[in-house]
């Protein structure tokens, strides 16, 4: 803990008064594993399936900046953390702006100095994603961001570590020089207003840009309407025509990624923006074609799992005109899904969601669990700081089948890190921090998100032992049932809580239907996914015609 109006309670006192394990202040991770007959782990779990045969899914940011460029932070820093929570990652750093125009004050020497440092920051680019790239466990892609106020900003993705830093006065150039090097132009933020870098659709070329990103720190630019505004930057809001479904609308096969554009050097940083790929195997080659193949999907942070098919056809294809299909949507969400749509020429057609009431008799064996931690002092009363933590997850009877980890970007420190200490199959152990000044979307927290199977009378045992001891200990069956909250201190100091489980029955949904087509031509379908949290999910399109 770090600050003026550190909280000193040590919570010792209210560990005699959780659970069977008692007062047991020096008790440490070790000692828990040990009780369970476990061992302490590293491993990643698998990668996510909803099962079938569908391929696996793999998360990651392929648009993320730092001080190489005009934001914060080490390009070591955003590289290691990538590597910690996600499965691939390309640092885009912001490099030219041809038609950049005189801004007050000399406002624009800020983009000047970021193009600069990007410049000189190039070599420690290329060495850094190729020391760090391992297949099958990381995978790195090299890339650079390009802006414009006339047509738009894209950046650029390399299908290689060959790619080079070029600089180019006209889209035409960056066109060449893309196809030359086998790469991809990716559109991002394009629903800001005509001129003011949202994007010219008619300037898009679908074999160098066969996706766009619509999600990010920006917001959403799906449709000019709905969540995830735009209201960040100084471009404006949501301009109707520069959205991604007009570009639909208008003929163009354009697939859906998410990627956080991050100014403070945190890839994958949750509610940001993340892109899923569908791919056979964790390596470059696969990570590029699923792209590519528009085989990917956008979500908004939560890692929300999406099986869809046409006629038996992923994402991203091109079917032959036919009056019968057969549709497909399969949903796991980490929180109860309020709605999932099949969307077709802009309309939704279908829909279904999660139940807000699930049955617990009889119970379901598995659930989804959010531990959230953090708050802390209203912004109002001045005292701003950042929280250390070291919390624990200890499950008795139960088995730990999956972890994710739901961390945002702020605050932004330069030498702490959110890291996963320890796993095992009956926990897990993680270091954190937070705090409430400059946190994104005003949100003072951080979370970590479990899949626990087990009985309902199996125990979830929680130990905070940083900024305070805290215990909370409850069964599956009380956890489903409500939340559990405990503070750190007096008045004012942060908190964490363990949210009320999310069951199978409120964070599954599925469809299965027949249609026909709407009889005007080539129709596309693709699917969006809503959460009770707020966090949503697009994939890329199927065309049929």
């Amino acid at each position: 803990m770090e600050g003026p109006h550190e909280p000193t309670a040590e919570r010792s006192e209210a560990v005699g008064e959780v659970g069977p394990f008692g007062r047991s202040p020096a008790l440490t991770w070790a000692d828990l594993l040990a009780a369970a007959g476990a061992t302490a782990t590293r491993a990643a779990p698998p990668p996510n399936s909803l099962g079938g045969p569908a391929m696996p899914i793999y998360w990651g940011d392929i648009h993320n900046h730092n001080a190489c460029g005009y934001a914060k932070g080490s390009t070591q820093r955003a590289f290691e953390i990538a590597r910690e929570h996600l499965d691939f990652f390309a640092h885009t750093g912001h490099s030219q702006w041809p038609d950049m125009p005189i801004m007050p004050q000399n406002a624009h020497m800020h983009w000047v100095r970021g193009f600069k440092s990007m410049r000189e920051g190039w070599p420690e680019v290329k060495r850094l994603a190729r020391s760090f790239h391992s297949p099958g466990e990381f995978v790195t892609l090299l890339g650079w961001e390009s802006h414009s106020s006339t047509w738009g900003d894209y950046h650029i993705v390399f299908p290689d570590e060959t790619g080079e830093l070029r600089y180019f006065a006209t889209l035409d150039g960056l066109k060449a020089y893309a196809r030359d090097a086998g790469a991809l132009l990716v559109p991002h933020h394009p629903g800001y207003p005509r001129l003011w870098r949202g994007q010219l659709w008619e300037h898009v070329d679908p074999e160098l840009s066969p996706i766009a990103e619509i999600i990010s720190e920006h917001g959403g630019a799906e449709r000019d309407r709905g969540l995830h505004d735009y209201i960040r930057h100084s471009m404006g809001g949501r301009a109707t025509s520069s959205t991604w479904q007009w570009a639909l609308d208008q003929g163009m096969r354009l697939g859906a990624v998410g990627s956080t554009d991050d100014h403070l050097g945190y890839p994958g940083a949750w509610g940001e923006g993340i892109a899923a790929v569908i791919a056979p195997e964790l390596t470059r080659e696969a990570v590029f074609d699923a792209l590519r193949s528009r085989r990917c999907y956008a979500v908004s942070g939560d890692r929300i799992e999406i099986e869809f098919t046409v006629n038996g056809q992923p994402m991203g294809s091109e079917l032959p005109a036919n009056s019968a299909r057969e549709i497909e949507v399969s949903v796991r969400g980490w929180d109860e899904l309020t709605l999932v749509e099949l969307i077709r020429n802009g309309e939704p057609i279908a829909r279904a969601f999660g139940r807000q009431k699930p049955a617990l008799d009889p119970w379901p064996g598995v659930a989804r669990c959010h531990v959230r931690y953090g708050w802390g002092p209203w912004a109002t009363l001045a005292m701003p700081r950042t929280c250390d933590w070291e919390i624990a997850l200890y499950l008795e009877g139960a088995t730990l089948r999956e972890v994710v980890p739901a961390w945002q970007a702020a605050p932004y420190e330069e030498h702490r890190r959110d890291r996963i200490l320890e796993r095992g199959d009956t926990g897990c152990r993680w270091q954190s921090f937070t705090a409430r000044q400059g946190a994104f979307a005003e949100d003072p927290s951080k979370r970590m998100y479990f899949e626990i199977e087990g009985p309902e009378a199996a125990r979830v045992r929680l130990d905070v032992t940083r900024p305070a001891r805290v215990v909370i200990e409850r069964t599956l069956g009380e956890l489903a049932a409500h939340s559990e909250t405990e503070f750190t201190g007096e008045f004012t100091t942060e908190n964490v809580q363990i949210e009320r489980l999310v069951l199978p029955e409120s964070y599954k949904a599925s469809l299965q239907i027949e249609d026909e087509g709407s009889g005007e031509g080539i129709d596309y379908y693709y699917v969006r996914v809503t959460q009770a949290n707020g966090q949503m999910a697009w994939t890329s399109p199927v065309w049929v015609g």
